[in-house]
């Protein structure tokens, strides 16, 4: 082969490994649940407060920067997470691992850190202009407990699986935090009232849900954690029980949303209960079904990705109802 060639051959070789590794950056930090989580902010920005009909503290330019802490935070747990776990990734899922190639391990802690300084650097330029100080407070928390989550907390029983379900919930929750003052000394108390039942609701709605996720996820994942030594709910008490508990919290779940949908006073549209019972509460069901017959690992898969569906279904009923609160 002449030089040329070689030349030519390792060019090519370079541009593949070049664009593999910015593939991997791309989707370690996981694109299409950072999606849902500015989704979420965004849902209950744009349709929840427009609902109030006044002012929000965080408007325009201000307010995607919120929104891109958030993202942050959530993109700096993928990445730690993947650094403390890769060991068990190469058994449960090769295919999405990424670390130790084609990103290096240390290279991995350059962009987390990265990741880091960014959110909080952006948190303090948002808290100077809305003169918000708790802001500032809240983006370390946060990105400390993922941090002890991927360390420490995941090597437990239920504990990791709790603090990653209370950030879930916390995609909404901090957006209550910065948006105290607009929504208890809102013009429109009764307005601000229901958008305040509604996210509470959400809150509850997505920590449960994903705490099942979390749980089906582990029993997915049980074999690769066992030879890591994590101790995970499946591996300490078996999946028997493991799936017991799932179908438990999916009771709970069915029940608070129902005696929800019945109780309250906001749903006045009997196009969103409808839609609660078809697209949140049916699927739910259907999961307690396939829990009591499951065994193989496309099993729990299946029903992880049920679960991520009916989350979203959530939202879209966030929306549905932002249209049943009246403007003053």
């Amino acid at each position: 082969m002449c030089p040329r060639s070689n030349r030519a051959s390792h060019a090519t070789s370079g541009k593949v490994e070049f664009l593999k590794t910015i593939s991997a950056y791309f989707k370690i930090i996981r694109p299409k649940n950072l999606l849902m989580v500015a989704l979420t902010q965004g849902i209950i920005y744009h349709y929840l407060f427009a609902s109030i009909g006044t002012y929000t503290t965080l408007q325009g330019f201000i307010l995607y920067l919120f929104i891109s802490t958030t993202v942050l935070i959530a993109a700096g747990g993928y990445v730690i997470n993947d650094i403390a776990d890769f060991k068990a990734d190469f058994i449960n899922k090769p295919h999405k691992t990424y670390i130790p190639y084609p990103i290096t391990e240390r290279n991995g802690w350059i962009f987390y850190i990265s990741i880091v300084i960014a959110g909080f650097l952006i948190s303090i330029f948002i808290a100077w202009k809305t003169q918000n100080i708790p802001l500032i407070t809240l983006y370390p928390l946060a990105s400390m407990l993922l941090y002890f989550y991927s360390f420490k907390y995941k090597n437990s029983v239920l504990t990791g699986n709790i603090i990653v379900s209370l950030f879930i919930a916390f995609v909404s929750g901090i957006v209550m935090v910065a948006e105290r003052h607009f929504l208890f000394h809102s013009n429109s108390q009764l307005q601000s009232e229901a958008v305040l039942n509604i996210l509470i609701f959400f809150m509850v709605f997505s920590f449960l849900v994903n705490l099942i996720r979390e749980i089906i996820k582990d029993i997915e994942d049980a074999e690769g954690d066992k030879t890591q030594g994590i101790m995970t709910l499946p591996i300490k008490y078996g999946f028997t029980r493991a799936k017991n508990i799932c179908i438990i919290l999916l009771v709970v779940t069915i029940a608070i949303l129902l005696i929800w949908i019945i109780s309250t006073t906001l749903l006045l549209d009997f196009r969103v209960k409808v839609y609660l019972g078809l697209l949140v509460v049916a699927p739910l069901i259907i999961i307690i079904q396939i829990l009591t017959k499951s065994t193989q690992k496309k099993d729990f898969q299946h029903i992880s990705s049920i679960l991520k569906w009916t989350m979203l279904a959530g939202l879209g009923a966030c929306i549905l109802m932002s249209q049943t609160i009246i403007h003053d």
